[in-house]
């Protein structure tokens, strides 16, 4: 079993991150494909240590290449950094060649920027979604927060993500704060005044509220291991999370003076 564990970590840790490959022959004989399947499990078995069985578990359910590459990028980028992921890692739990990264994305950098865009797209679906303005002001609250808590139960490496440094040429991120996150924030500001001018919420510092909302949530997942440390069981279960869900909504609506709906 060590030896087998030291066989995929050689694998894992491969220092090539040439974007050139050559095309994979097809398995020749019987004997290849054993060994195949065999070097496939011994990587869904190391996979499983570092980035958890649920991880295995959703990745072995996609099957279009192009979104197994970025949701596997998404794990390695947010584990090991920009720097330290390598393409050779990524092709080989999504089941694909470089060349393949390389025709879907051409380098590196690029591929994390659809990373990004995956986070987004989902964070503007959320917003689509739970923002409707025919809802009463404090049942959307508890319903984007709802949708909020999930969509990072979902990307719990998003302040990793977020806060990756890809080099100072790079404003690929920058460019999304801009055009995308600070309007949401400004929306959810201008959302709380409006609650409290109209007497649904207390008086309260919108901004400050929000980024203490932000970092309750985003603290829980980032700090998630130290957590579970503290509990003496898996802070990501169902059942923990949903308590989490729940104690946070409690917290906000305590802090906007304002009954949960």
């Amino acid at each position: 079993m060590e030896e087998e564990k030291n066989s995929t970590l050689h694998l894992l840790d491969s220092s090539d991150d040439d974007w050139r490959t050559e095309e994979q022959e097809e398995p020749r004989d019987t004997a290849e494909v054993s060994k195949k399947d065999r070097r496939r499990r011994e990587l869904m078995e190391q996979a499983a240590i570092d980035y958890g069985t649920d991880f295995v578990r959703k990745l072995q359910q996609i099957r279009d290449a192009k979104e197994r590459i970025v949701y596997v990028a998404e794990s390695v980028f947010a584990r090991k950094g920009f720097g330290g992921a390598r393409t050779r890692e990524i092709a080989d739990l999504a089941a694909v060649n470089k060349a393949m990264i390389h025709y879907y994305f051409d380098s590196k950098e690029k591929l994390f920027h659809a990373v990004l865009d995956k986070i987004l797209f989902d964070l503007i679906k959320l917003t689509q979604e739970t923002l409707r303005d025919e809802l009463p002001v404090a049942r959307q609250l508890e319903s984007f927060f709802r949708g909020f808590f999930d969509y990072i139960s979902s990307h719990r490496n998003f302040s990793r993500l977020t806060t990756m440094d890809v080099g100072s040429s790079d404003r690929y991120l920058a460019r999304l704060v801009e055009t995308f996150f600070a309007p949401l924030f400004d929306r959810g500001v201008k959302f709380i005044e409006r609650g409290v001018s109209t007497g649904v919420f207390q008086k309260v510092n919108a901004r400050q509220f929000l980024v203490s909302i932000y970092a309750m949530t985003i603290g829980y997942f980032s700090d998630r291991e130290f957590v579970g440390m503290m509990f003496g069981e898996d802070p990501l279960s169902e059942k923990i999370l949903r308590e989490r869900c729940e104690s946070i909504l409690d917290l906000i609506f305590a802090g906007l003076g304002c009954k949960r709906p």
